[in-house]
């Protein structure tokens, strides 16, 4: 299955993220300082709100200054020995318990998993990731809310405050010790879960005898004997079997079947004479190489979106069959150090759009070509099959010695005021039509490794979805036991984050309104997707309508059975309703700034899917942890100072 989400990439992604969070932290202190004369005018009125001002700013200035240098002259001894007091808070606090409760939840799995589904895979992952995600998150949330206010309650954190330690120290303090004890836990239900999941999949064969049949005619051999290749099945395992083919030479093939095959060894002494191994091809990470996407429509223009088909879900753009519409990825950085062997793997999982049904039984054709972007040069190496959201694997040669066509091709862009912009393009060097054979990394890999990959859909009245992460380029295969735990990895970057929160708001806040605040910001991140969109009008990407319905209007309009293309009559209520409605948004936007994005920051997508989670997403997922740490722990010291336990 493919990746159905926006893959970031490090370089693309920082330089805009660090604005937005300069931005953000800037609208944080103009907040404060709003608030702050807000307080000042209902307290001493228009005449002694500078009085009452000026001092309450000199306060914050010099607080801020304390905060920098609690962060300077910070005790790493401290800190520690308050880690290790909220370590054995943890503790008394028989947070062990959530090891109980996920071993006892794997063990009644057993009831409701079905490895003769589909894809096991897919479902034996999620729910040990889905599990262990919520099981960590909560009981982390409950943990870090009750922490302070429990210690102020019963104030036993006075006989730390007796000692000279720093308001920053108490929160690092709490955040290191807790987030120690959840990397125990993380790591812990890590290990579980892979030997969960390999052992729940692990599975066997054998030939059956009785399904071999002759294949083809038989085949004289050299010692005067005849020979004929045969074909059958294996024993039917967790509600599947492969076909098997023997050759002439006496070995056996299975075919793929749940995405998975296996190897067979000759054995005189097992039935069928061959013993078969484990599953191959079941656990996998995929390292895959992306690259960026335009699409051509079918005129030759470049566009940044295909065609929409009247999907609700706009992720993916179409391209229309029989037409010169394209779907273009540029890849970067291409060596051949990078990609060994004699071919390229590509892998594709596209949507296909039928406006009529043809033939059910086959696929939609398509065309794999490559270009060269500096030249133009253009080959086209084969026709496919494509059918909806299968995985499809492809061969791009080194030496490419067989192909449909070759030609220059240039690309080209029209403004909107109509002008068209052709791309720079060097001369050609020889006619492609008259050459034989094309090497990839010479004639249509350029200097700095940039690659064009062209997908087009044959067939006219069909249509080819894509998106960004549909078609890639398979450069390695990683390890399923590292890739899990770089997937529970993500789990642990949203339990600090959850740390975090809980512990600054349980600075300032009793504990029942900590952790229902927290638990907001919990559920906000996991919907922070879906939040962002409708702040910023996404719901109805791609449809054409008068206007971006907001929550208060699109009320209305259910009510009042007003289709979203309908204009609605202009009145006084009608323009209070748009300005409410701009209001929210505005202030849902503000929020997916605030709240952190927990919902991009799992991996969970990657692994049961069998896609290698990168090293870059891994750095960006700690660059947010960092990036919301450290505004919310200045604003936790801020809070904890101002406390009477803190003076």
């Amino acid at each position: 299955m493919p990746i159905e989400t926006d893959i970031p990439q490090l370089d693309h992604w920082l330089l805009p993220s660090l604005g937005i969070w300069v931005i953000a932290l800037a609208g944080l202190a103009i907040l404060l300082f709003l608030l702050g004369w807000v307080w000042a005018l209902l307290h001493g009125g228009v005449i002694g709100a500078p009085r009452l001002f000026r001092p309450v700013t000199r306060r914050f200035l010099s607080r801020t200054w304390a905060a920098i240098a609690d962060l300077i002259f910070i005790s790493p001894r401290r800190v520690g020995a308050l880690a290790w007091l909220g370590i054995k808070e943890a503790i008394r606090r028989r947070v062990i318990i959530v090891f109980v409760v996920f071993l006892a939840t794997l063990l009644m799995a057993g009831w409701f998993l079905d490895p003769a589904s589909d894809n096991p895979v897919k479902l034996y992952l999620n729910f040990v990731m889905g599990t262990s995600d919520y099981l960590i998150l909560l009981l982390i949330l409950l943990v870090t809310v009750f922490s302070l206010p429990t210690d102020i309650q019963k104030k036993t954190i006075y006989t730390v405050l007796t000692k000279p330690v720093r308001p920053s120290e108490i929160i690092l303090g709490r955040v290191l010790g807790f987030t120690l004890v959840g990397t125990v836990l993380v790591v812990g239900m890590g290990l579980i879960s892979y030997a969960f999941v390999v052992r729940g999949l692990a599975h066997t064969h054998q030939i059956d005898t009785s399904t071999l049949r002759p294949l083809g005619d038989p085949v004289p051999q050299p010692d005067g004997s005849t020979k004929t290749m045969q074909q059958g099945w294996t024993t039917k395992v967790n509600g599947h079997r492969h076909r098997v083919f023997i050759d002439l030479q006496g070995h056996a093939r299975l075919e793929m079947e749940q995405g998975h095959t296996h190897l067979a060894q000759a054995d005189a002494s097992q039935e069928g004479g061959f013993v078969l191994g484990g599953p191959e091809g079941l656990l996998t990470a995929r390292v895959a190489k992306y690259g960026n996407l335009v699409f051509r429509d079918r005129n030759g223009f470049d566009e940044v979106k295909g065609i929409s088909v009247g999907d609700e879900w706009t992720y993916r753009s179409y391209i229309e069959g029989g037409s010169e519409a394209a779907a273009i990825w540029t890849f970067s950085g291409l060596n051949q150090a990078e990609l060994a062997g004699d071919s390229v793997p590509v892998e594709m999982s596209i949507g296909v759009f039928r406006t009529h049904k043809g033939d059910m039984k086959r696929g939609i054709l398509g065309s794999l070509a490559v270009r060269n972007p500096d030249t133009g040069l253009l080959v086209e190496l084969e026709v496919f099959e494509s059918k909806e959201f299968s995985i499809l694997q492809l061969q791009i040669p080194k030496k490419i010695e067989r192909f449909a066509a070759a030609r220059f091709v240039q690309r080209r862009t029209r403004s909107p005021d109509g002008s068209v912009t052709f791309s720079p393009q060097q001369p050609p060097a020889s006619d492609p039509a008259k050459q034989k054979a094309f090497d990839l990394f010479r004639d249509l890999v350029t200097k700095d490794g940039r690659l064009e990959v062209w997908l087009q859909c044959l067939e006219g009245g069909q249509y080819f979805g894509m998106a960004k992460p549909d078609l890639y380029l398979r450069v390695g295969e990683g390890t399923f036991f590292t890739n899990l735990m770089k997937g529970y990895a993500g789990t642990w970057c949203q339990m600090v984050l959850v740390i975090v929160f809980g512990v600054t708001l349980s600075t300032f806040l009793s504990a029942p309104v900590a952790m229902v605040a927290t638990l907001g910001i919990l559920v906000g991140g996991l919907a922070h997707t879906f939040l962002t969109q409708v702040a910023v009008g996404q719901i109805f990407e791609g449809v054409e309508t008068p206007y971006q319905a907001g929550p208060i209007e699109s009320l209305v309009r259910l009510v009042t059975q007003i289709g979203v293309m309908e204009e609605m009559p202009e009145s006084v209520a009608f323009h209070v309703m748009r300005a409410v409605d701009t209001g929210f948004r505005l202030w849902l936007e503000s929020m997916s700034y605030a709240i952190p994005p927990l919902s991009q920051m799992s991996f969970a997508q990657f692994v049961m899917n069998g896609y290698d989670v990168s090293g870059e997403l891994l750095l960006i997922d700690l660059l947010r942890v960092l990036g919301y740490f450290v505004p919310v722990f200045f604003l936790g010291h801020f809070f904890l100072k101002s406390r009477e336990v803190a003076a």
